[in-house]
This record gives C-alpha cells, structure tokens and sequence, in this order.
C-alpha cells in the first residue's frame, strides 16, 4: 500500500512539474557576430510592433529568452542593433533554438526543435528566391516586343513561374493545416476571381466585367480569414486585409460601407479582443476620412456600437463627448434635407432657406475678418456670375454679431447680388445643425434642399455645377485638374 502512495505522489509531482513547463516559453538564439549585443523579441499587433522581452547576448552571441508563461500566437520578430530584424512563429511549441549571422538573416538562419519554424524558413526562402526569377523575367519581358515570340515565351515561365508558387503555397497550407503558418499563408491568398462570357449584344463589356470583378472581390476577399481566430491580431497579415478591404475593395459609399462593417464585426462572434480591434480601427479610420460623407459611417458606429452596452472600454466622459460630436453630425449628412434656416438680411427683413428657388444653392457661412474667407467668397462671387439664377443660387450666412462690419465689406466688395443673411442671436441655433466651429463651412443643396456636399472647397463647387448642370464633361473636369496640379 505504501509504495502505491509513493507511486501516485511521484506521477503528481511529475504531472504538475510538465503542466507548469508546458505553461512557458523559451526561446535560444544565436547570432555567431553579435557578442555582448542586447536584442529584443517583439510581435506584431495589427500594423504595429511591440517589445516583449530584451536579452543581452554573451560572448559568443548566445542567449534565452525566456519566460513563466506561454506567449500569445502569432508572428514574432527578432530585432537587432543595427534594426534588422527576422520574424519567427510562435505557435504551440514555444521552446526551440535559432541560429544566424546578421550579414543574410534568413539565408543563414537554422532552427531546431520547431518543425513549424523550419517550414517557415523554407516558405521565406522559397518566396525570396522565386521573387528573383520573377523580377528577372519581368525586365527580359519589358526590352521585348510584346507581340513577339521571345515574348511569348518569357510570359509562359511566368505562368509557369506562378503555378509553381501556387502549389507550394497550397502544399505548405495542407501539411501545416490548423497550425499559424498553415493559417497565415491561407489567409494571404487573394480570391482568384473566374472568368465569364460576355454576350456580344452587352453594350459596355469592360463595365460588366468590372462589376462581375468588383462583386465577387468583395464577397470573397476575406473568405481565409477566421474573425474569431484572434492569433490573427498578431501578425502583419490582418491589418493590411481589414485595410484593403474597406479601403480598396468596398466602393467609398457610405450606406454600402455601413452594411459590410455589420457583416465584418458579427464574423468576430464572441471573441473580444477581435471585436474590439476590428471597431476601434474602423471607428479610426473612417473618423479621420478626408473622404466627404464618411461622418455617416461614424454615426452608424456610434449609434450601432460605440453607444450602447456593446462597447465598455469608452468611458462616460469620453461617451459623452461622442454623444455631442455625433449630434452635431445627425442633422447633416449627406442626402439629408438641410435644416431651414428663417434668418434676418442685411436690410432687415427676413430669408428662408427653404423658399429659395434654384437648382443648386450654395449655403456658405463665412465672417470678413476670416483669413481663408478673404480668398472663398471672391472665388465664389465669380462663380455666382457664371450661372443663372434659376441654376444657382447663394446663401451667404454672416456667422458674427457686428453688423456694421458686415455691411462695410458688403458694400465695399460688391456682394449684394444674393442672399446676405445673419443670426446675431443664435435663434436658429445654426452652429449646432451644420457644425459651425471654423470658417468658411460651404454646404452645396440640391433643388429639394437636399444636402449633396459640405465641407468643400469652391473649386470642387464650380466642378459639381459645371457636370451636373451639362457644361462640362467630367473627363474635361479630370484633365483640368490633372494639369493644375
């Protein structure tokens, strides 16, 4: 009996003892020419890096780094001295050995102990060494004809070239299934969009073709990504996908954008930490937009997520000034209908904006002592001369309270031919419904006051004019600009 007790304390210690060793990480390196260096384990966290561990290497260019518990997943990097680095992969097996030189990192690079690694080293120098018989190629294609037969051959190795890259990524996925590297390379591919036949009755082919593209890209380029695989957050590989996506892929129309964002957060199902990643970059990115419109994008996210009990990394105080920032928005977004101003003009009656008569209306607020005023308001006085009235019309809205400045600079300026109004005691509250905080703010309105621009300059004002009222077309406009710049 006492030896079966002695037997079942030894098989506990002995469990404990692999549990607690299992539950670590540690990591050799060797860089045979950087004795008594400090090197850094870093990782990366959507398109940044972040320092993990520091280690001075001996001597002989030997260290550990090492640590009581395992590592998060993901794609590491080795940083050196002179800021060269090399990434390795820290998957399930978190204890293995790296050596290298600093004068070719990957080339030189032997792992033991991590068969995952090995592949990857494989994986890198395959792909280096392939991206050289490529380049190659290319610069023997670009000094040929094109039509020639020494350049038909050139762009068969290319294929060929391809296809070879194409298996060995699909080899190295199915012998590392499951595994980060099988995951990442995965996650690489873009969608390989197939062909269709066009009928010869189709007028605009290359427009059908576009839209075939363009719809299949955007249903199937996130199609190897695992939003609830947060091992993904640490590499350089997700980031650049959610990017691209929203960014590149998706056409920039807010009420398109807002249904694929929906689609992109409920991917991420009940993992926390991708949720919160996920909408904190698109809250950033569509936030700080020079994009016009993307403010609706930054309200559907606030009133949809930021502002609700899904969200709880916010804060009341920084709630609350979204909350204010996001009210201001409502009332002007694009496509909406302005809100009606009855005003005071300079003369001492009375405009609304909602009375007005024409087919576009520009709504400017401004002030005579604004520095970029001084420069708008003559620009668009010219333009006011351009058109006719039933075409175009001018709101102009004096945001200031001395009316004796106004009227000088009027008077002196020439700018009585439209609408001079003011609201010298905020009874309008106007600031808050079009966001007032600097000067000028332009707002371009439709016939039915309609919102259809805010925020833009009087050269993007006259180009809007001139191709919706057929004065110009808008290559004509694109070749000007094109040549200005």
């Amino acid at each position: 009996m006492r030896k079966i007790k002695t037997s079942l304390s030894i098989l506990i210690i002995l469990i404990s003892t692999a549990v607690t060793y299992s539950q670590s990480y540690k990591i050799d390196v060797k860089i045979s020419d950087l004795g008594n260096k400090e090197i850094y384990l870093g990782h990366y966290y959507g398109n940044k890096t972040y320092v993990k561990d520091t280690i001075k290497l001996d001597d002989h260019g030997k260290g550990t780094f090492i640590g009581d518990s395992l590592l998060k997943q993901g794609v590491y990097v080795i940083v050196l001295p002179a800021k060269n680095y090399f990434d390795v992969l820290v998957g399930e097996d978190q204890e293995f050995s790296i050596e290298t030189s600093s004068d070719d990192l990957i080339k030189n690079l032997k792992i033991k102990g991590s068969e995952e690694n090995t592949a990857f080293k494989e994986f890198q120098q395959f792909m280096v060494n392939k991206n050289v018989e490529s380049s190659t190629m290319q610069k023997k294609l670009k000094a040929l004809d094109q039509n020639s037969d020494s350049a038909q051959i050139i762009k068969d190795q290319l294929n060929e070239l391809s296809e070879e890259v194409k298996n060995f990524w699909d080899k190295t996925i199915s012998e590392n299934k499951g595994k980060l590297l099988g995951v990442l390379i995965n996650a690489m591919k873009n969608p390989e969009i197939p062909e269709i036949e066009v009928p010869e009755e189709i007028e605009n082919k290359d427009s059908v073709r576009w839209f075939h593209s363009y719809n299949y890209n955007r249903q199937h380029y996130l199609d190897h990504i695992d939003f609830a695989d947060d091992r993904f957050l640490r590499t350089p590989i997700f980031h650049n996908k959610l990017e691209t996506f929203f960014t590149k892929i998706i056409i920039q129309d807010p009420d398109t954008l807002n249904s694929y964002i929906d689609k992109v957060i409920s991917l991420t199902g009940t993992n926390d930490e991708m949720f919160e990643y996920v909408l904190r970059y698109l809250f950033n990115t569509f936030q700080q937009s020079n994009i016009m419109g993307m403010d609706k994008v930054l309200v559907h996210l606030s009133d949809t997520y930021y502002l609700t009990d899904k969200v709880d990394w916010l804060g009341e105080e920084n709630a609350q000034k979204l909350r204010e920032h996001v009210a201001k928005l409502r009332f002007n977004l694009i496509g909406n209908l302005a809100q009606d101003l009855k005003v005071e003009t300079l003369h001492g009656e009375y405009a609304k904006l909602h009375e007005i008569k024409a087919k576009y209306i520009l709504v400017m607020f401004w002030e005579p002592n604004c520095g970029h005023c001084k420069k708008v308001v003559p620009a668009v006085a010219k333009m006011y001369k351009d058109f006719t009235r039933d075409e175009f019309e001018v709101f102009s809205f004096y945001t200031q309270t001395d009316k004796e400045e106004w009227a000088k600079y009027i008077e002196e300026k020439g700018y009585d031919e439209w609408y001079n109004v003011w609201d010298p005691y905020n009874l309008t509250n106007f600031r808050f419904f079009y966001n007032i905080y600097s000067t000028p703010t332009l707002y371009l309105l439709d016939e039915n006051k309609k919102i259809i621009a805010k925020r833009i300059g009087h050269e993007t004002v006259r180009n809007i004019l001139e191709i919706e009222l057929g004065k110009k077309d808008i290559s004509d406009v694109i070749k000007e600009k094109e040549e200005r710049n």
